[in-house]
């Protein structure tokens, strides 16, 4: 059977036809009968047909893409929020808009404390802090465990009342600490 393409195809004239989902693949399949050659009467008939029916199939396909898509960005967001702190606000769910953009490249800077790599840096300057004293942007106390050992050992051998093999497991901890 030999089909004859309309005269008036025109992209703005169209239906909207339901196709549930799940027969998306298979309707887009069936159509591919159509890209045949042998299936139309002219060659140019057959042209305009395939452009017509490919575009088509590129709409079905496109939904998926789409959907596909802002799955991974929802996803790249959550990521991004929980590792680096930043925060997203959906301006509009019709179409979808949210700020600010994805961007195509990310800096391994972190934007808020109660991120991840926030709270990481956090507690690798309390812990530099803590063990050794070193000022930190959001620490600064004094005296250090290394500080405090070392004032131990120093009044341990002042006054000499502690044997030597205690003596050395408190210079092994600080040379650790340290």
């Amino acid at each position: 059977m030999k089909y004859t393409l309309p005269d008036n195809i025109d992209a703005s004239s169209c239906y909207l036809v339901p196709v549930p989902a799940a027969l998306i693949p298979l309707v887009a399949g069936a159509l591919k009968h159509f890209e045949d050659r042998r299936v139309w009467h002219t060659d140019a008939e057959y042209e305009q047909a395939y452009n017509a029916f490919a575009a088509l199939q590129a709409c079905f396909m496109k939904l998926c893409a789409e959907e596909l898509i802002e799955s991974n960005n929802r996803l790249y967001r959550l990521l991004d929020t929980a590792l680096f702190g930043r925060t997203y606000t959906v301006e509009s769910t019709d179409p979808l808009v949210v700020i600010p953009e994805l961007e195509p490249a990310r800096s391994i800077n972190y934007e808020n404390d109660a991120s991840v790599l926030g709270k990481l840096d956090l507690l690798l300057q309390l812990t530099d802090n803590a063990l050794n004293g070193t000022e930190t942007p959001n620490y600064n106390y004094a005296p250090s465990v290394k500080a405090l050992l070392q004032e131990v050992i120093t009044a341990l051998q002042n006054t000499g009342s502690l044997d030597a093999d205690m003596l050395a497991k408190l210079s092994e901890i600080a040379l650790l600490v340290g």
